[in-house]
């Protein structure tokens, strides 16, 4: 359903596109080099060559020959490096500069083979961007793959981060992860295979990578790359806090009674400055969260980020003090029951230094979460060990002896005077980020944890 779903999408917009003169659609991407010979054909069958700094437009097919080889920039942040005796399509490519819903990344691959590092499109709404082959349609989950034809019939296929999603032309998809490679037969179907597919002639070795500077890829006011390792702002986030509140003695979600607070805030507009920080958090009215002095802050592959802020204000509760906060998009709970039957280990990537009361001086933590995915729910279990003021405290969180239903945020307590919240990030849940506060005796204590599988 969901693939004859943008399926639909694709005719009804390819079809508009060709009653469309070109001259209404926007550059669409910029060639960063080429070698021997590479052209572009428009829809009238105007043919041109192209150089480094050519635009391609909607509807242009961009053909190489035999000797050829040629990258595309696109202004959403993608990167494609299109094979010598290849022609690939653009049949609707619309982007403003930011996704807003309106975007749109619909390719067809001809002929050849290409490898590509996706953009801003398609990582909100994955039906605003899909590649036809002959045989296969590929969407998106993540942000790096290659396809190329075997014969008329086959097309080999290669995840290398993130995850894509193959369909044939009778429906059946899959879901090939990270590092997984399949071949799409016509008569046969989907077939998994254990090597990647050799685009030939061999790739100049980081022909793609080396040519994709970050620094010339900007957002519209010049502020954030689009395709960096940078959280960009605008909605679509879920923030996960823990703070203190000056003579608060009740908590907004998960907070305790000791003038602690804390929750999970889905559906967040975040602004974030150009080295991710979070300058301001929009959840439903009326919780709003400022950051007067931000403290220390980190982001792990664009993906999740981390940080606390000296002070903040939020309406309902005044002012707070070192609020530690993960922020990121949440995994899409289709990518979480994918996962189903696996038990997942991820490794710390960022911290913030613990802060307590009495005030005291924390140290680095360390530890691991693990993740356990049935159809239906999972189960989360978080070890660290805390380092605050002359001592080294073990902080142990689970969701429960049972499994919680599955979804992309959660909330525990251990009933002994720890609580927290933690969601999934990125595709197939490749990170994930907690909060957690303490009741260690002596000390309260709070803090924020990001990990990565």
């Amino acid at each position: 359903m969901y693939m004859n779903a943008m399926l639909s999408e694709f005719r009804l917009a390819f079809g508009a596109l060709l009653l469309m003169p070109a001259v209404v659609w926007a550059n669409a991407a910029t060639v960063d080099f080429v070698v021997g010979s590479a052209f572009a054909v428009t829809p009238a069958g105007v043919e041109r060559k192209l150089a480094k700094g050519s635009d391609v437009q909607t509807g242009d097919v961009v053909k190489t020959g035999a000797d050829g080889r040629v990258q595309l920039r696109f202004s959403d942040g993608a990167m494609l490096s299109l094979q010598p005796q290849s022609d690939f399509r653009l049949d609707n490519y619309q982007f403003s500069g930011k996704a807003d819903g309106r975007e749109r990344g619909f390719f067809s691959l001809l002929k050849g083979g290409f490898r590509t590092i996706t953009g801003l499109i398609g990582r909100s709404n994955r039906d605003n961007y899909q590649t036809r082959t002959a045989v296969a349609t590929i969407g998106i989950r993540g942000t790096e793959y290659s396809a190329t034809y075997l014969d008329r019939e086959r097309v080999a296929i290669s995840t290398g981060e993130g995850a894509i999603e193959v369909c044939t032309a009778v429906g059946v998809c899959q879901i090939l992860s990270g590092g997984e490679s399949a071949e799409v037969d016509k008569q046969k179907g989907i077939l998994r295979v254990s090597s990647k597919p050799r685009l030939e002639p061999a790739q100049p070795r980081g022909s793609m990578l080396a040519q994709f500077s970050t620094s010339e890829s900007k957002n519209p006011d010049g502020s954030v790359p689009l395709n960096s390792k940078q959280l960009v702002s605008g909605p679509g986030y879920t923030l996960v806090w823990y703070a203190d509140s000056p003579g608060h003695g009740d908590d907004h979600e998960s907070g305790d009674n000791r003038g602690s607070l804390g929750g999970v805030e889905p559906d967040v507009t975040a602004q974030f400055d150009k080295n991710s920080r979070l300058l301001s958090a929009q959840s439903s009215p009326p919780w709003r969260f400022q950051g007067n002095q931000p403290a220390e802050s980190g982001v792990a592959d664009g993906v999740i980020g981390w940080g606390r802020w000296a002070t903040a204000t939020n309406p309902p509760n005044g002012a707070l003090n070192d609020y530690h906060y993960v922020i990121g998009r949440p995994t899409p709970v289709g990518d979480l029951v994918a996962l189903s039957g696996r038990t997942v280990t991820y490794s710390m990537v960022g911290y913030t230094i613990p802060t307590g009361s009495p005030s005291g001086t924390g140290g680095v933590p360390s530890g691991t979460l693990t993740a356990s995915f049935y159809p239906a729910t999972m189960k989360v279990e978080m070890n660290l060990q805390v380092p605050f003021n002359a001592s080294t405290y073990s902080v142990n969180a689970s969701t429960g002896l049972s499994a919680i239903p599955i979804a992309s945020s959660w909330t525990w307590d251990s009933g002994r005077g720890a609580s927290g919240g933690g969601v999934f990030s990125g595709v197939n849940a490749s990170h994930a980020g907690a909060t957690y506060n303490a009741n260690l005796g002596d000390a309260n204590v709070s803090g924020a944890v990001a990990f990565k599988r």
